[in-house]
């Protein structure tokens, strides 16, 4: 084991971890995964809490689940409190869901619903997926510093 690691290393643990956060979403250059993944096994503490980790499992790479952009190495209570971590949705599309409403000629509308800090910031209807997506997109464009 390498003295500088708080863990050891199981086989393939580079090649194992680097394919799970590319699976899960994580959308960086090649060179800047291998500091990520330098930074995570010689990270012994949380960046968010400060907390030591408690055992391998407990360290995981935070990346924002929409932009894909790395964040912070945190332990798994922080990274489960992080807003956008799942999609949550019906339609499997983030943010959008599809409710039925008998009121409507098709009998449902979709609904856009972004929650942050204690709010909903974005609360909006439609009619159509393809005009939910586009309000979605361009909320998400014009406030990015919201989903960093």
């Amino acid at each position: 084991m390498d003295e500088d690691l708080p863990f050891e290393l199981r086989k393939n643990h580079k090649y194992d971890a680097i394919w799970h956060w590319k699976k899960n979403g994580l959308k960086e250059d090649e060179e800047t995964i291998l500091e990520i993944y330098e930074g995570y096994i010689r990270a012994s503490n949380c960046e968010l809490c400060g907390n030591p980790f408690k055992s391998s499992r407990d360290r995981q790479m935070d990346h924002c689940h929409v932009t894909g952009k790395f964040r912070n190495i945190v332990c798994k209570n922080c990274n489960n409190r992080k807003s956008d971590k799942k999609i949550n949705s019906n339609t499997s599309e983030r943010y959008i869901y599809k409710v039925k409403d008998k009121r409507y000629k098709q009998g449902f509308f979709y609904q856009i619903r972004i929650y942050r800090n204690g709010k909903w910031i974005l609360d909006k209807s439609t009619q159509t997926l393809q005009e939910a997506i586009e309000v979605r997109d361009k909320f998400l464009e014009e406030n990015s510093d919201l989903f960093t």
